[in-house]
Protein backbone atom coordinates (compact mmCIF):
# COMPACT_ATOMS: atom_id res chain seq x y z
CA UNK A 1 0.00 0.00 0.00
CA UNK A 2 1.28 3.25 -0.73
CA UNK A 3 1.09 6.28 1.89
CA UNK A 4 -0.91 8.96 0.76
CA UNK A 5 -2.49 12.58 2.21
CA UNK A 6 -5.37 11.31 4.85
CA UNK A 7 -8.16 12.69 3.02
CA UNK A 8 -10.15 11.85 5.63
CA UNK A 9 -8.85 14.05 7.59
CA UNK A 10 -11.17 17.13 8.64
CA UNK A 11 -9.23 20.23 7.64
CA UNK A 12 -6.56 20.42 4.81
CA UNK A 13 -3.18 20.34 6.48
CA UNK A 14 -0.04 22.63 4.55
CA UNK A 15 3.09 23.24 4.33
CA UNK A 16 4.55 26.98 5.54
CA UNK A 17 8.01 27.81 4.17
CA UNK A 18 9.55 31.02 6.35
CA UNK A 19 13.28 32.48 5.85
CA UNK A 20 13.89 34.14 8.82
CA UNK A 21 17.59 34.99 8.99
CA UNK A 22 18.59 35.78 12.65
CA UNK A 23 15.68 34.31 14.71
CA UNK A 24 16.03 33.09 17.76
CA UNK A 25 14.80 30.49 20.21
CA UNK A 26 13.25 33.47 22.35
CA UNK A 27 11.51 34.67 19.26
CA UNK A 28 9.98 31.52 18.99
CA UNK A 29 9.07 31.36 22.79
CA UNK A 30 7.48 34.75 22.59
CA UNK A 31 4.92 33.84 19.60
CA UNK A 32 3.93 30.50 21.41
CA UNK A 33 0.85 31.66 23.23
CA UNK A 34 -0.45 33.44 19.63
CA UNK A 35 0.48 29.90 17.80
CA UNK A 36 -1.45 27.76 20.16
CA UNK A 37 -4.55 30.47 20.11
CA UNK A 38 -4.96 29.35 16.68
CA UNK A 39 -7.72 31.26 15.54
CA UNK A 40 -8.03 30.85 11.84
CA UNK A 41 -5.56 27.53 11.22
CA UNK A 42 -4.28 24.99 13.90
CA UNK A 43 -0.57 24.25 14.41
CA UNK A 44 0.93 20.99 14.35
CA UNK A 45 4.25 20.80 14.14
CA UNK A 46 7.40 23.24 13.31
CA UNK A 47 11.16 22.48 11.68
CA UNK A 48 13.38 25.05 12.38
CA UNK A 49 17.24 25.54 10.62
CA UNK A 50 18.34 28.44 13.40
CA UNK A 51 22.13 28.75 12.16
CA UNK A 52 20.15 29.69 8.44
CA UNK A 53 16.87 30.85 9.67
CA UNK A 54 15.41 27.95 7.46
CA UNK A 55 11.80 27.36 9.46
CA UNK A 56 9.17 24.73 7.97
CA UNK A 57 5.45 24.75 9.58
CA UNK A 58 2.80 22.58 9.19
CA UNK A 59 -0.51 23.75 9.79
CA UNK A 60 -4.19 22.69 9.58
CA UNK A 61 -7.02 25.25 8.32
CA UNK A 62 -9.73 25.07 6.00
CA UNK A 63 -7.55 26.68 2.96
CA UNK A 64 -4.44 28.50 2.33
CA UNK A 65 -5.77 32.04 3.27
CA UNK A 66 -7.04 30.87 6.86
CA UNK A 67 -3.86 29.47 7.38
CA UNK A 68 -2.04 33.06 5.96
CA UNK A 69 -4.51 34.98 7.65
CA UNK A 70 -3.45 33.22 11.26
CA UNK A 71 0.43 33.78 10.44
CA UNK A 72 -0.47 37.68 9.70
CA UNK A 73 -2.38 37.91 13.13
CA UNK A 74 0.79 36.00 14.87
CA UNK A 75 2.65 38.09 13.17
CA UNK A 76 4.87 35.51 11.30
CA UNK A 77 6.00 36.65 7.78
CA UNK A 78 6.00 33.41 5.56
CA UNK A 79 7.29 33.18 1.99
CA UNK A 80 5.46 29.99 0.84
CA UNK A 81 2.44 28.18 1.76
CA UNK A 82 1.32 25.02 -0.06
CA UNK A 83 -1.15 22.16 0.71
CA UNK A 84 0.36 19.36 1.79
CA UNK A 85 -0.01 16.07 -0.98
CA UNK A 86 2.10 13.33 0.42
CA UNK A 87 3.70 12.41 3.48
CA UNK A 88 5.40 9.04 4.86
CA UNK A 89 6.93 7.68 7.74
CA UNK A 90 10.41 5.69 7.52
CA UNK A 91 7.90 2.63 8.09
CA UNK A 92 5.84 4.01 5.52
CA UNK A 93 8.38 4.02 2.34
CA UNK A 94 10.16 0.44 3.65
CA UNK A 95 6.14 -1.04 3.33
CA UNK A 96 6.36 0.68 -0.26
CA UNK A 97 8.86 -1.76 -1.45
CA UNK A 98 7.94 -4.81 0.70
CA UNK A 99 9.89 -4.28 3.79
Amino acid sequence: MIPAFDYDRRMPRYIVVHHAPGVTPEDFQKSVPAVLEGKFATFVQCYANMVDGLIINIYDGDDEAAVARELERIGFPFDEIKALQFAATFDDLKKMIGG
